[in-house]
């Protein structure tokens, strides 16, 4: 049996079995243009059978003019499917289409003016050819409705997404292995003699496409690629053991054949494995990013919940103790600072948290305007300088050796940045001092005003500044130190830096050695 039959029974059969099912499952319009596809398939598929068997010009004409009814067809149907798949609104082009394909139906029912003559060829069948005066037309109108539909699924493609968006992928995988191989018979007509031998390939195009359309959820364009490739190769493998000479031939080439069916089916069960896991860890991410934007949103409503209450009990609690409600003793003052300073951490905690959602929702604004940074370090250095002279320490500003220049920043929050840092260097600094300087450095070939903020207080192993800046996040000698800390204050400060396309780090030579952090930030 030749190639040519072989490959008609695998596409009738293939072909009428996905018409059946699209009348047993299918339920909308689109399934049943898409039965009515699969039938011209079916009929291309067993008239081709039928021409590899025929041994007269007369039957093979006749068996040539039947397959014709479902080759003419098969881009009207198509084009049909792809019009009613993408919703287009193109009713009157349909059936101009159909009138086309029952023109192109007449004219091959009679005379040469479609089917011209029959011509033997590759020593094993009559092929139609040299066609007659409407078949070329008839070549042009196949292949130029086959191109547009697939470039309209291709404009498609470029906006669709999820389910739809893989139905497209696959429809252009199948087209790769049946228009692009089918298509090649056309050139035995024109003395074009090519064997068409992919037309063993073609019969994976319905059951591709079918599958395609009715699954609800289709598996990564992978799978098919690798399902494909086993497949071809198995079709090949089994056509090459039907044409084996001997037993011993067939024994081993069916063993072959055998061997490489198991290990296909091991390539395609890997595959899947991979894809079901990659699968897993997709749908595990989104409940993750659904999560992450459910306590940005919690974090967003809380914290401008207790923003209002802090503010008016700082404001009360300063009122009592300035003495606005009447005279307060000294033994009443020192619990309602206690409270007062609590309030206060309690108010920083719920900045924080706000300003967490906003960065992680994106909306955080950075406001660009001129200033000098030096201003904004002896601003810090005074509003803490009575938090470090609490606990003895010297807080000091480095003047610069010349004048920085003005720069472009969002003021504010280069300013919560510094103050984060001042703060927990005066936090973690038992005895010694906090320095602050600034200057302008050359850093990858651009100028940045580089500041730093220097302690000598309990320093940090490179294990913890490896994790320092992420939220939630807090150094072992630092919980020691200072319990109070929520380890949301550098992360932030990382990410306002990064709002600047600046980079922030930290120093430390290990415990006891102190501490020096290093903003970066690009002057242009």
């Amino acid at each position: 049996m030749s190639v040519f039959a072989i490959s008609g029974i695998l596409i009738g059969t293939t072909s009428i079995a996905m018409a059946v099912l699209m009348v047993l499952i299918g339920k909308e319009r689109l399934h049943s243009i898409w039965g009515l596809f699969c039938v011209a398939v079916a009929v291309w598929g067993f008239g081709g059978y039928q021409i590899a068997l025929a041994r007269d010009p007369v039957q093979a004409e006749l068996w040539w003019r039947l397959t014709h009814i479902g080759v003419i067809f098969i881009p009207v149907f198509f084009m049909h499917f792809v019009s009613e798949f993408l919703e287009l609104k193109n009713k009157v082009f349909v059936l101009a289409l159909y009138a086309l394909g029952f023109f192109f139906l007449a004219v091959n029912s009679y005379g040469n003016l479609f089917i011209a003559d029959m011509r033997w060829v590759f020593n094993e069948f009559y092929y139609d050819s040299p066609p007659g005066i409407f078949y070329i037309p008839f070549t042009a109108f196949f292949v130029g409705l086959v191109i547009y539909s697939h470039f309209m699924l291709w404009k498609a493609l470029k906006t669709a997404t999820g389910l739809k968006k893989k139905q497209i992928q696959y429809f252009f995988a199948g087209m790769l292995v049946s228009f692009a191989g089918g298509s090649l018979s056309f050139l035995p007509v024109y003395r074009i003699d090519v064997y068409p031998v992919f037309n063993l390939a073609a019969f994976l195009y319905t059951p591709i496409l079918t599958f395609a359309i009715l699954r609800k959820h289709l598996f990564d364009i992978r799978v098919f690629l690798t399902q494909f490739l086993v497949g071809a190769i198995a079709v090949l493998l089994l056509v090459n053991f039907f044409t084996s000479k001997g037993v011993v031939e067939y024994a081993w080439k069916g063993a072959m054949f055998i061997a490489f069916l198991f290990a296909g089916y091991l390539l395609i069960k890997s595959v899947l494995n991979e894809i079901k896991i990659r699968e897993q860890l997709q749908a595990a991410l989104l409940k993750l990013q659904e999560l992450d934007k459910a306590k940005s949103e919690f974090l967003s409503i809380a914290s401008h919940q207790l923003r209002a209450p802090l503010t008016a009990i700082k404001g009360y609690l300063s009122m009592l103790m300035e003495g606005t409600y009447g005279a307060v003793g000294e033994e009443q003052k020192r619990p309602m600072q206690n409270v007062y300073d609590s309030n206060e951490r309690m108010i920083k905690l719920v900045n924080d948290l706000l300003n967490i959602s906003r960065i992680e929702s994106g909306r955080v604004e950075v406001k660009l305007e001129e200033g000098s940074i030096q201003e904004i370090l002896e601003g810090v250095a005074q509003e803490l300088q009575v938090k470090a002279h609490e606990k003895r320490l010297d807080l000091v500003v480095e003047k610069p050796t010349s004048p920085l220049p003005l720069f472009r920043f969002d003021k504010e929050k280069i300013r919560n940045v510094i103050l984060n840092l001042v703060d927990n260097a005066i936090h973690y600094t038992e005895q010694g001092s906090v320095s602050l300087n600034a200057k302008v450095q050359m850093i990858h070939d651009k100028n940045a005003m580089v500041i730093q903020v220097k302690d000598t207080g309990l320093g940090m192993s490179q294990e913890e500044i490896a994790r320092l800046f992420q939220s939630f996040t807090r150094g072992e000698t630092g919980n020691r130190a200072w319990a109070e800390g929520s380890g949301l204050g550098l992360y932030i400060a990382k990410q306002f830096v990064a709002l600047h396309k600046g980079k922030i780090s930290a120093e430390s030579k290990g415990a006891n050695q102190g501490s020096t952090f290093i903003v970066e930030l690009p002057l242009a």
